[in-house]
């Protein structure tokens, strides 16, 4: 699993979710390039790596839920879930979601399908992300399972930490400590390399800023609003 980070890793100008720039992206669709085959051994060594760590599964219920957030890893929590059932006969592991929505001011959040709630009452879940980079997702979706017992990822970029995600338990398989700073002192910018479109979050950057270098004091407000 060693070749992982080579896979998926993109090298430009990347504007990220939070605001912030960095010269790398870790690009989450490169994992289909892996093939079938190879994608399910890494999801299994998500968990084994996971139990080496220390996951605690509990004992508050014989039925586990993998939860795979809306949108990126929903495909993943049965391939983990069939794993972890193998390794642990007590437990019935089964896959979990959740669904995308806009809020009154159209920002778009997590729910629980309304159909769903009835069987999410009373099993023990675990979140499974794909990449995790600030952790919104994993706050918002903890929130809305009675009992998560732990958050578990292919990759962190962001440093996280069981307490900042606010979860039990966290187990990521690989960190990266990605280089980060503010437009302000970006450095790509001031030297006026253009920021990537295709990835991350520049596109909108670059529709409500245009491509660097920036005046002095030019005021980015507008892309957290």
């Amino acid at each position: 699993m060693a070749d992982i980070a080579s896979r998926i890793i993109q090298s430009d100008h990347f504007v990220y979710k939070a605001g912030t720039h960095g010269p790398e992206y870790l690009d989450k669709e490169l994992l289909a390039t892996m093939g079938a085959r190879n994608l399910v051994e890494v999801i299994n060594e998500v968990g084994n790596a996971a139990l080496r760590k220390g996951l605690d599964l509990g004992n508050l219920s014989s039925k586990i839920g993998i939860v795979g957030p809306a949108m990126g890893a929903i495909t993943f929590s049965l391939t983990l879930a069939a794993h972890l059932e193998k390794l642990f006969s007590i437990y019935t592991f089964f896959p979990a979601r959740t669904e995308l929505t806009e809020d009154k001011s159209g920002k778009k959040v997590h729910i629980i399908p309304d159909k769903l709630k009835p069987i999410y009452q009373g099993p023990s879940f675990i979140i499974f992300e794909d990449i995790i980079n600030n952790g919104t997702t994993v706050r918002e979706v903890g929130k809305l399972f009675d009992n998560v017992i732990a958050a578990i990822c292919i990759c962190d970029r962001r440093g996280q930490t069981a307490e900042s995600l606010e979860v039990k338990q966290y187990y990521p398989y690989l960190r990266f400590n990605m280089e980060q700073s503010t437009a302000k002192d970006c450095d790509q910018c001031l030297e006026g390399i253009p920021i990537n479109t295709k990835l991350g979050k520049g596109a909108r950057w670059v529709s409500l800023f245009g491509q660097p270098p920036y005046p002095d004091n030019k005021d980015f407000s507008l892309f957290w609003e």
